[in-house]
């Protein structure tokens, strides 16, 4: 018994230590993608925006720029705009109102297990750009 609560922790802290990494990250990939739509706000980089700020869990404020984006009209060229728009508004079933997060393992752990559906739209080229920081920030260190 004492070996398998063991195993148990110890799976956990594993869990636990790889979305604190992956949260990092998301957190590094929203300010840039936040920086970019500052400089250039265009429609694909408030998308994108919003996508990295739901990726991290800050459902109130992606919910905002996706409501802003049809009402602009780009629901045509961003098809998954509702199903965004639905999923920050109720991302657990049993969820009521809209709310960040702020990097919660345990919503993340509930998000994976019952989440609703969400559509990232953050291009490849982001990514690129993205990784290119990173690099550039490890020469750095």
């Amino acid at each position: 018994m004492k070996l398998f609560i063991v195993i148990l922790f110890v799976l956990w802290l594993l869990s636990y230590r790889r979305f604190r990494r992956r949260y990092k990250m998301n957190r590094m990939l929203c300010a840039m993608l936040a920086q970019r739509y500052e400089e250039m706000p265009n429609p694909q980089n408030e998308c994108e925006y919003a996508s990295a700020l739901m990726l991290c869990q800050q459902y109130l404020s992606a919910l905002e720029l996706f409501e802003d984006l049809k009402r602009k009209g780009f629901g045509m060229q961003f098809s998954f705009l509702d199903e965004n728009i639905k999923f920050c508004q109720k991302a657990l079933p049993w969820s009521s109102g809209v709310k960040n997060h702020n990097g919660s393992w345990i919503h993340n752990f509930l998000l994976v297990r019952f989440g609703g559906r969400r559509m990232v739209s953050i291009s490849q080229d982001s990514y690129l750009e993205f990784n290119a920081m990173l690099r550039t920030m490890a020469r750095n260190r």
